[in-house]
């Protein structure tokens, strides 16, 4: 075996476990740090139909980054977290509504239909600081609005909810 196709084989093999290590994150045991996200609903990862991440398990999926302007602040600043599509993609949901619930007890209801079209993102740092609780952390739902005019509508708006505590995905 060549020098190359050594290589390709065990960049195929790393793969492979990283793919099996992954498809056995367990996300509806209790994580070990504080709780900040409850998702809920028709998940093929769990069979109780509840995943519970901390920050650390939000951290370690893969994380995008969003630049833009929501409506209640004055300026372009840059958002990073995991996408809400690869998230529900990864734990197996089942749904096309998504109800969202923020730390006090605001709630709406939304079609997942965005956050599979463009980049929509559950926010953990903007500007790269963990959010607080005050300045709408710790998880925000981040839309690009800046990338996608479109997208700056009220409907979305409404989904955009910040102090996000838990996720209800149903058909």
């Amino acid at each position: 075996m060549t020098f190359s196709a050594r290589r390709l084989f065990s960049t195929l093999v790393l793969l492979t476990i990283s793919s099996a290590l992954w498809a056995e994150t367990s996300w509806q045991e209790q994580p070990s740090g504080p709780l900040i996200l409850t998702i809920s609903g028709e998940l093929d990862c769990c069979p109780s139909g509840t995943a519970y991440f901390d920050l650390q398990r939000l951290d370690a999926l893969p994380q995008s980054v969003v630049s833009t302007m929501p409506p209640w602040t004055e300026t372009t600043d840059s958002y990073s977290g995991v996408r809400l599509s690869e998230l529900l993609t990864a734990l197996g949901a089942k749904g096309n509504k998504i109800s969202a619930t923020a730390l006090n007890d605001y709630s709406t209801e939304f079609s997942s239909d965005a956050s599979l079209e463009y980049p929509v993102i559950l926010a953990t740092r903007r500007n790269q600081q963990l959010m607080r609780v005050r300045d709408k952390g710790p998880i925000w739902i981040m839309y690009p609005l800046n990338d996608y005019p479109q997208l700056r509508k009220e409907e979305h708006h409404h989904a955009m909810v910040w102090q996000l505590k838990s996720l209800q995905i149903s058909e």
